[in-house]
């Protein structure tokens, strides 16, 4: 798997703290969308400190809820008072099989902007989907950002470091017209916008610049750190952005079949 770009320092948990709240409600709205009954398995894909795995876990109604993680110290921070039924395995996402077997629901967000060949990902993980499994991804489309301390943190350093890893920070437009992997259905196709205040979105950029320059990514931006640094402290005023998340479900099929007693992937709904 490539190199996770924001890394997984104490600052980086705390910004991925942030990004969860503002994605909480979007996120929660698409699974409650697709998933309308109980899961026995679902994995939660890239976890970091596991705010995604405990709303999955909640949101589903799971038996198990598992996050799945390269990184110890995520993996650290995401055990300590997990609630019953979720737990956490360190593993690399993008490698298959799974160490916990096929799921009924597996979970990606902000997870594909970072891999170099997200349609062969997605492939390799709907392989690992129950019949009538559901492959969740929730990935950025675009953000819309009038302010322009806004807009130079995004073309100047997020696009051009996410790209020269090899990924692409909007990645929804290629999760969009991609072919879906075989013995599946594309049951939702949609984009969630949302809108948190200039200093939220302020504070996020601000800690993902701090970040990329701790880690020696770009170099250090104190023109614009000061710029976010002042919006997210209310002492400048700043335009809002507009983020739009694509959100995509696709599930397997098969059928049962009574003599067999079993599930036969690939057949007709």
């Amino acid at each position: 798997m490539s190199r996770y770009t924001y890394g997984d320092s104490d600052l980086a948990a705390e910004r991925l703290g942030l990004v969860a709240s503002m994605f909480e409600r979007t996120t929660e709205a698409f699974v409650r969308q697709v998933v309308r009954e109980p899961s026995g398995l679902v994995l939660d894909l890239g976890c970091g400190p596991g705010y995604t795995t405990r709303l999955l876990h909640r949101v589903t109604g799971a038996v198990r809820t598992i996050g799945m993680d390269r990184s110890r110290s995520f993996l650290e921070a995401a055990r300590a008072g997990a609630p019953a039924g979720v737990g956490f395995v360190e593993h690399d996402a993008t490698r298959v099989p799974f160490p916990t077997g096929p799921a009924d629901l597996v979970y990606a967000r902000l997870l594909l902007a970072h891999l170099p060949d997200p349609e062969d990902v997605c492939r390799r993980w709907s392989t690992m989907l129950t019949i009538g499994g559901s492959l969740l991804l929730d990935d950025l489309e675009a953000i819309d950002a009038p302010e322009p301390v806004f807009r130079a943190y995004l073309d100047d350093v997020a696009v051009v470091v996410v790209r020269a890893q090899g990924g692409h920070l909007f990645v929804g437009p290629i999760l969009h017209t991609m072919v879906h992997p075989e013995g599946t259905d594309r049951v939702h196709d949609g984009i969630a916008a949302f809108s948190p205040p200039p200093h939220v979105t302020a504070r996020v950029f601000g800690m993902n610049l701090a970040v990329l320059i701790e880690r020696g990514e770009v170099p250090e931006r104190r023109d614009l750190s000061q710029a976010l640094d002042a919006i997210a402290r209310g002492e400048r005023s700043a335009r809002p952005a507009t983020w739009h998340v694509r959100q995509i479900a696709l599930r397997r099929r098969g059928s049962w079949i009574p003599a067999a007693g079993r599930l036969r992937p690939g057949s007709p709904r």
